[in-house]
């Protein structure tokens, strides 16, 4: 039973894998007859060939790729320093800061879109990786500070005051052992702002209107016209656009567990 059970999971999480994949296989006259089929009758492998010439795909991904880990950088480098403040330094108004953080993460970005592209426009920002960069950090960030928060919490504070003894000052007790000590939790919140970055859409759409500047979303968004869309092209796309996610947990997935498996037992 509970083997069956497990199976039906696992086949309704994976459906939509094998629709994504069997749809990027097929021609589009297969994709819009009925009744459909989620095999192809026949495997059309240069789809993935035709995305890449039809479309700079090549540069959409390389554009993703650097907007994301610019993100992750400066998401670890505000991040870690305000999660360690406030996780281990006694400061007034600390507890109104923390609630301020969770309470902006529960609103959706969304409602200060026109904000900040308004902000942009006057910082001549638009169309450019910096507004793309910046505004994917601030999305992220407060998650980041909670869960690197929740990190720092569980250092002993003794080992803490015997390096302050030794004469290490906060700034070294940071780097050279808060830090350290978290490495699961950075790579957790790491992955979770790469995917974040890698994923957005709405905010590229607005702020960023050159083709050889958009991310990977924007590709997608390239097989929609006059109100056709190329669905075979659009999966292929899609497939593409999951490579390098995919290849980063495998990279990373035992030091990603690690840190998963620590947020759960704290």
């Amino acid at each position: 039973m509970r083997t069956t059970l497990m199976a039906a999971v696992a086949f309704f999480i994976l459906f939509p894998l094998l629709v994504i994949g069997g749809t990027s296989l097929k021609t589009l006259g297969e994709v819009f007859q009925s009744p459909a089929t989620l095999i192809p009758r026949q495997f059309i492998w240069s789809n993935y060939l035709e995305v890449f010439g039809r479309i700079p795909l090549a540069r959409h991904l390389l554009n993703s790729l650097f907007i994301a880990l610019a993100a992750v950088l400066f998401n670890i480098a505000v991040a870690a320093p305000a999660a360690y403040a406030m996780a281990r330094i006694k400061f007034w108004g600390r507890g109104f800061f923390g609630m301020s953080i969770l309470v902006v993460q529960m609103f959706s970005p969304v409602i200060v879109l026109i904000p900040l592209f308004k902000m942009m426009k006057i910082f001549h920002l638009l169309d450019t990786y910096t507004a793309l960069i910046l505004v994917n950090t601030a999305i992220t960030l407060p998650f980041s500070i909670w869960m690197l928060r929740g990190f720092f919490s569980t250092i002993p504070a003794d080992l803490e005051d015997a390096a302050l003894i030794d004469g290490l000052s906060r700034t070294g007790m940071l780097f050279r052992i808060a830090l350290p000590l978290t490495a699961p939790g950075l790579t957790t919140t790491a992955i979770f702002t790469f995917v974040s970055t890698w994923n957005e859409f709405i905010f590229a759409l607005v702020l960023v209107s050159k083709r050889e500047m958009q991310p990977i979303t924007m590709a997608l968004y390239a097989w929609e016209k006059n109100n056709v869309v190329e669905w075979n092209f659009l999966m292929a796309t899609a497939v593409v656009a999951t490579v390098p996610p995919v290849l980063l947990f495998l990279l990373v997935r035992k030091r990603l567990t690690a840190g998963l498996m620590s947020g759960a037992v704290k």
